[in-house]
């Protein structure tokens, strides 16, 4: 979490609002503010600001509701250009320089071509795109069933990106046209996403420092954001155990304020003057 929040605070020109029943963690950085909030009283605001149900009973099902947030949080949105969400299983490079003012002239900014990210996606701060996920038919429906449905993926995503030949649900939809950027950003190795260079051989290592987020193998490039998936969850891979749960301590990094550190199987490790050395990352 130290980590995630640090990445946070070298974007100070974005801001984040955690909500959550959790502790306020130490070192908050300025520009990250906690709303405290029981379950049981997030699903009844829920319920009052939107008119559902709200019969879930599993904190997964907030996944689905994502794309209400501004709805429901008005007040903490207004005033701001573009709102959005992400995961918090995520370490941010320097956003500024992937959204800069030539990319945020569309109405929605997401990290796939193919599907609206979960982890990390922009809309633009107007009705029209506040309330987008109303275009969804029976949208009340799927925010009060208990299951959790991947509205925020598979299903909202057919607003704003072409059907996939045979589905079902085509005729139930007006889609948005235009005002979306969907544009690949290599943050998730999730099979079959494939690297920068077409191959499935992802990097080993993700190195972090003051901002700048970089990868063995790719000498300078940075990245928006690296996703933990396939570490944290063998949820789409084969093996048996993934790789963060077999490790006793996943933050082998020293205590306080850290300005760089490497991501890996290992967990978050002190990066190794080796590495940079090899030319994996410019020092």
């Amino acid at each position: 979490m130290r980590c995630f929040l640090e990445s946070c605070r070298w974007n100070p020109t974005v801001n984040w609002l955690l909500i959550g029943d959790a502790p306020q963690p130490e070192d908050l950085p300025r520009n990250v503010r906690l709303k405290q909030v029981t379950f049981d009283d997030y699903r009844a605001l829920f319920s009052k600001k939107l008119g559902v149900g709200a019969r879930w009973t599993d904190v997964y099902k907030l996944c689905d509701l994502k794309p209400a947030l501004a709805a429901v949080h008005d007040l903490e949105v207004d005033g701001y250009d573009y709102w959005g969400y992400c995961d918090i299983d995520v370490i941010f490079g320097d956003i500024r320089q992937f959204y800069t003012p030539q990319i945020l002239v569309h109405d929605l900014v997401t990290t796939h071509a193919d599907i609206l990210s979960g982890h990390f996606t922009l809309f633009r701060n107007s009705p029209r795109m506040v309330n987008a996920f109303r275009g969804i038919p029976f949208w009340r429906r799927l925010f009060d069933t208990p299951r959790h449905k991947s509205f925020d993926e598979q299903i909202f995503s057919r607003l704003f990106l072409p059907f996939p030949r045979g589905d079902s649900w085509r005729r139930l939809f007006t889609p948005f046209l235009g005002g979306a950027l969907c544009v690949e950003r290599y943050s998730t190795n999730i099979p079959p996403r494939t690297w920068i260079d077409g191959s499935a051989d992802w990097p080993e290592k993700w190195f972090w420092e003051r901002g700048r987020l970089t990868t063995n193998g790719s000498g300078d490039q940075e990245f928006l954001y690296l996703h933990f998936s396939c570490w944290q969850s063998n949820r789409w891979t084969s093996e048996a155990v993934a790789p963060w749960k077999r490790l006793e301590r996943l933050d082998a990094l020293p205590p306080g304020r850290v300005e760089r550190f490497t991501i890996s199987a290992r967990g978050f490790t002190p990066t190794d003057d080796a590495d940079l050395t090899r030319g994996d990352v410019s020092p």
